[in-house]
């Protein structure tokens, strides 16, 4: 395992106030400047697009409840991967508090969801995860084992700003139709101040861990972010295409 030697922090987080999607420290103005291309892409895929309007087909959806279900599975491993590199009670609360939150509050949404469209339990567990899903977390979980602990919030950091992004968005935009909307749930679980709350906790502690970091260290936590964000942007897009395999022709060849 390596570690970075960091500095005494300038940041001051009591002094900067509140860190808000419209309010954001310099280095995660650096990480989202970025990611901008593909995070604005993803927001306009044919995914959102139909879930705000309530137009999703069930089936896609189900397909990603699926995948996603899979995958906080790995996302619990990379939390708790990240307790071993912290002494630090603040840092080893949240990631506990993540894998409860995980266990209690998403996977019963996810129960829920999947009962209402016919899907087992079972049928959760067994689930085939796609390759899209599979890079995504093989990639998460390489870095919580060998990385150090700003590495690992920064792999993390785009699931939860990335939702609470798009959940705040959709809700604005088609707030005037979610009533009826069948995926209303969807977007009033990652719309609120609540789950801002870990992106926002995770933006404050990795500008305190970047402080004294070299510009090179920077360009590397870039990079994991960048291809974070596109991870998620394949997630949606591979759900929304419901392809398991890299190539359609090789999900048939399987069947």
């Amino acid at each position: 395992m390596t570690a970075d030697t960091v500095t005494s922090s300038s940041f001051d987080a009591a002094a900067f106030g509140p860190i808000t999607l419209d309010h954001l420290p310099p280095f995660a103005q650096r990480l989202r400047k970025a990611a901008d291309h593909v995070w604005e892409e993803g927001y306009r895929q044919p995914f959102l697009r139909e879930l705000g309007a309530g137009t999703l087909d069930r089936e896609k959806f189900a397909f990603y409840l699926l995948q996603d279900y899979r995958y906080l599975d790995d996302y619990a491993k990379v939390h708790a991967l990240a307790l071993t590199k912290t002494h630090d009670p603040e840092i080893m609360r949240f990631m506990v508090d993540v894998q409860n939150a995980i266990f209690n509050v998403e996977s019963a949404m996810h129960r829920k969801y999947m009962a209402s469209f016919g899907v087992t339990e079972a049928e959760m567990n067994s689930v085939r995860q796609s390759a899209f899903a599979r890079a995504y977390t093989s990639n998460i979980l390489s870095i919580a084992y060998g990385n150090p602990l700003v590495d690992v919030l920064v792999a993390v950091l785009p699931c939860a700003w990335v939702y609470a992004d798009y959940g705040q968005r959709l809700a604005r935009e088609f707030g005037d139709s979610l009533e009826s909307n069948p995926y209303k749930s969807w977007v009033d679980t990652y719309k609120t101040d609540e789950f801002w709350s870990s992106a926002a906790w995770l933006l404050k502690h990795i500008e305190t861990l970047v402080e004294g970091l070299s510009e090179e260290r920077k360009a590397e936590l870039t990079e994991i972010f960048v291809v974070g964000v596109e991870n998620e942007y394949m997630f949606w897009a591979s759900a929304y295409d419901m392809q398991y395999s890299w190539k359609p022709e090789w999900d048939r060849a399987r069947a």
